[in-house]
């Protein structure tokens, strides 16, 4: 267990029960919570997909994250858990249809912040373009495991250039750790050490893709220092105060 001063916030996670890839049943998801409690954490927002494959509408992932709730209290989780949505940018029609519906979770379920993953086929030539409309509507785009996708690695400058209008990026403890591969791992430590990394989150599934942030902040203060870890948790909480 980490001090008091060292509580950890996860703001992606797929723990809700039975709605995408995550936590396939409630033990399932009691298990994580309690995974994530022993690692330190204290808050959690529940991001199940918001894409073309897992549709996870705002109004199930309001309901689904209130039944989970119960759950933590009643099997005494001290573990407080918010709603939100990893959406993912299929196409401009998709980004623009879900803004205007509200059809998803910003982070929280509140509009400041929003998680917004690439595409795994390529990167999408408009997201400089949404990046600046969700700045107008006062929405910071969070941009999940850059380090994973390949465009990125092979042009750290489309990155650079959506840093340089606004976004934040969120590297996953798997990839700090070489989990998700050697090159995913370079990438994030290139990251680390350019202190581009503005925010980690764990991208737990499942008690093998396990909340694990504890890890990842270890890391960042090994080889950045620890003003580099308080900054990130700094970040964090203006997500989930």
């Amino acid at each position: 267990m980490v001090s008091e001063d060292k509580l950890l916030i996860d703001i992606h996670c797929h723990i809700l029960p039975g709605v995408d890839d995550g936590a396939v049943d409630l033990e399932m998801a009691l298990t994580m919570a309690r995974l994530a409690h022993a690692d330190g954490i204290t808050k959690i927002v529940a991001t199940p997909h918001y894409n073309f494959s897992w549709k996870i509408q705002r109004d199930l992932v309001l309901r689904k994250t209130e039944q989970l709730q119960r759950e933590f209290h009643r099997h005494e989780i001290p573990i407080t858990l918010y709603a939100g949505n990893e959406v993912r940018l299929e196409n401009i029609e998709f980004i623009h249809e879900a803004l205007a519906n509200r059809d998803f979770c910003y982070l929280a379920d509140q509009q400041e912040f929003i998680l917004l993953e690439q595409s795994w086929e390529g990167y999408h030539p408009d997201t400089p373009d949404i990046l600046t409309r969700l700045n107008e509507r006062g929405t910071k785009m969070i941009i999940p495991h850059p380090e994973r996708h390949f465009f990125f690695r092979e042009n750290p400058e489309l990155l650079d250039e959506l840093v340089a209008l606004g976004a934040w990026t969120q590297v996953s403890v798997d990839s700090l750790i070489g989990k998700n591969g050697a090159e995913a791992e370079n990438f994030a430590l290139q990251l680390l050490s350019r202190g581009s990394i503005h925010t980690l989150a764990t991208d737990a599934h499942n008690t093998k893709r396990r909340p694990n942030l504890s890890l990842g902040y270890a890391i960042v203060e090994q080889r950045a220092g620890i003003s580099a870890a308080d900054a990130i948790r700094s970040r964090m909480l203006t997500i989930v105060p």
